[in-house]
């Protein structure tokens, strides 16, 4: 099966996804290229800063920006496919040998044009910040597959994990759905429930999450190619859709005992 992946440049939270992919699946699918979109597309950095000190507090904010910047400088360096450790997705791709490109809009006519080039059997959004259009939605035979975290209908839209944790969900889940030109309304392909640690962190458990999603996302890879997935279809307009939280909603995550990292 050949695979495309669009996602997003960032090493923190979307890295722990491909590394967990890379190191079970890499070899038992032809990954063509995995192409990167701009953090939060065009989300205004301004307006980013201030949600994101707002939720993590400034000292936390601080030490995100501290591992941040560590991740630009190691990620720059060579490793082989055995490290122990990578920091970037640009490196991790350079280890095993996967074409990476850094993107604009994936609704580009250039870029959707090179995607009809390559010729994939199935693309892979693992968080684009990007609404994928009908024209590089209908490209790949197998269709356009997406994860999101959350027990989809329920939880559309950004920061699932967040609002999952601010209601009171004891598990975070996971949907592995086909792409429609809706956001997330295309019918599902596999959901499972992850429990939530007592006293875990936002920072723990998108990461942990993210690590548990590769694996769903090859589970349902194996069944397209084999042609045994099955579909679950969703009630156009049912369940609930949330955006970024407000800063009021980040006040009222913190009044509840909840931590971010």
């Amino acid at each position: 099966m050949r695979i495309e992946f669009l996602t997003q440049d960032d090493p923190l939270y979307i890295l722990p996804f491909f590394d967990e992919f890379f190191r079970n699946y890499g070899s038992e699918f032809e990954i063509l290229q995995i192409s990167s979109c701009p953090t939060m597309g065009k989300r205004s950095r301004l307006q980013l800063l201030r949600e994101l000190v707002a939720l993590y507090g400034v000292g936390g904010f601080l030490r995100l920006l501290a591992t941040m910047a560590k991740y630009r400088l190691l990620g720059k360096l060579p490793k082989s496919r055995s490290a122990g450790k990578f920091y970037s997705l640009e490196q991790l791709a350079r280890a095993f040998d996967i074409p990476f490109k850094k993107i604009g809009n994936p609704n580009a006519n250039e870029f959707v044009d090179s995607v009809r080039q390559r010729a994939a059997s199935v693309i892979v959004s693992v968080a684009c910040p990007y609404i994928l259009k009908e024209k590089l939605l209908s490209l790949p035979p197998g269709g356009c597959v997406n994860i999101h975290h959350a027990p989809l209908p329920k939880y559309k839209g950004m920061m699932p994990t967040f609002w999952q944790m601010l209601h009171g969900e004891k598990t975070v889940g996971v949907t592995v759905h086909f792409m429609s030109a809706k956001v997330d309304e295309g019918a599902a392909l596999l959901q499972e429930q992850l429990a939530i640690e007592p006293g875990e962190t936002l920072d723990h458990l998108i990461r942990r999450s993210k690590r548990h999603g590769a694996h769903c996302m090859a589970r349902v890879l194996r069944q397209i190619a084999d042609g045994t997935q099955q579909m679950h279809e969703f009630n156009p307009g049912s369940g609930s859709h949330f955006t970024f939280p407000t800063l009021e909603e980040i006040d009222q995550f913190h009044r509840k005992g909840l931590r971010a990292i």
